[in-house]
């Protein structure tokens, strides 16, 4: 799909690798529409049963590549994060993610809206969001509080501390911790028995679960999408991401 996307068909899943390892995976404007891209066509395709999203060994994504972030807010509040989470959300068949060693930022976010999450033991989490002068975005402000109750979440987000794969799995986030080796292969094996079973019946099942929060995930977008917007024009999160470059 392009140099930083690679695409695949597996027996009836759908495999989309974040695949940029000299920038530790960090995720373009274009890798995004190339993701939400694979996410919509995989959903129109009747031979495809289930979606997986994987990185590279020792490496998931490092998050936003922060060249996009240089330019300060958007004008017209659209961001290329916020649209590939769109089509993650909406996504109708399951979504499997396969997690190892980096997964900061969106990446973490990104996996509040997949339906099946499986991790190696190294990974390592993180929403640095406090830690660049931003505040939360991708729904996180309501999903992480239900997932996890209030004061683990206020942790998580005031803090912006890393986190590993066994408080992942502990908090819900993940499904189960697995051998790096191995991780394609347990994502397989549940697209799998995902296949063998009625197409319309998981889906409906999928569409019930999703619809009791959608609602609530939908207006915490838009508040957080206001906030977001407006720390992106602050002097300290200019100065924070400047120094990133600056550093480099």
């Amino acid at each position: 799909m392009s140099t930083y996307i690679k695409t695949s068909k597996v027996e009836s899943a759908f495999c989309i690798q974040i695949n940029r390892p000299e920038k530790k995976n960090a995720l373009t404007a274009e890798m995004y529409s190339k993701i939400a891209e694979g996410i919509r066509c995989a959903d129109a395709d009747d031979s495809i049963s289930a979606i997986i999203l994987h990185g590279l060994e020792g490496c998931f994504t490092s998050g936003n590549d922060l060249a996009g972030f240089r330019n300060g807010p958007s004008p017209d509040r659209v961001y290329p994060h916020n649209i590939y989470i769109d089509a993650l959300r909406h996504a109708r068949k399951p979504v499997i993610a396969a997690v190892d060693g980096l997964c900061l930022g969106i990446g973490t976010i990104m996996l509040f809206h997949c339906d099946f999450v499986y991790a190696g033991p190294d990974t390592r989490f993180s929403l640095p969001f406090v830690n660049l002068g931003l505040s939360p975005e991708g729904g996180t402000s309501y999903i992480l509080p239900h997932l996890i109750g209030y004061q683990k979440a206020a942790e998580i987000i005031m803090l912006g501390e890393p986190f590993g794969a066994e408080l992942a799995e502990r908090i819900g986030l993940v499904n189960g911790i697995v051998a790096v080796g191995d991780l394609m292969e347990r994502a397989s094996a549940v697209a799998a028995k995902l296949a063998a079973k009625n197409s319309e019946a998981i889906q409906a099942a999928k569409a019930l679960l999703k619809r009791g929060m959608d609602d609530s995930v939908t207006t915490a977008l838009a508040r957080e999408l206001d906030l977001f917007n407006e720390r992106m024009a602050t002097p300290e999160v200019r100065e924070t991401i400047a120094g990133f470059f600056n550093k480099k």
